[in-house]
This record gives structure tokens, C-alpha cells and sequence, in this order.
């Protein structure tokens, strides 16, 4: 399994709809989906690495500053 090269966290990179590459956590987080008229349901979530990585910051490329 691919990992983080700055923190060595397990990651899948997908294609986002723009056509990018983009790292999420390999590792799902427990989320709640749902309303008070339907219910809540427990659902595996991942998170994009980048919100995640405590050094994120050395792969910033470009972009808005």
C-alpha cells in the first residue's frame, strides 16, 4: 500500500472530477449520515490526506496564497 513520503500514513490516491490526483487516508473514519425524520446511519468515510498530514504544508504547489 502506497504511503505519505512526508509521514509514512497509509494512503489510496483517487482522480478527483477536475481529472487530479489527490491522497486520502487509506483508514476510514466513523461518520453519521442521516436526519432526525430518516435516522442516522454510521458510514467509513475517508479524509483527503492533506487535511490530515502534519506536514502538509511541504508539498504546497502554486495555487492561491
Amino acid at each position: 500500500m502506497p504511503q505519505c513520503k512526508a509521514c509514512n500514513t497509509p494512503i489510496i490516491w483517487i482522480k478527483t472530477v477536475a481529472g487530479k490526483n489527490m491522497p486520502i487516508d487509506a483508514i476510514p473514519v466513523k461518520a453519521y449520515q442521516g436526519n432526525r425524520i430518516t435516522g442516522y446511519i454510521n458510514v467509513d468515510v475517508h479524509i483527503t490526506h492533506w487535511a490530515t498530514c502534519p506536514k502538509a504544508k511541504q508539498f504546497k504547489t502554486g495555487g492561491k496564497k
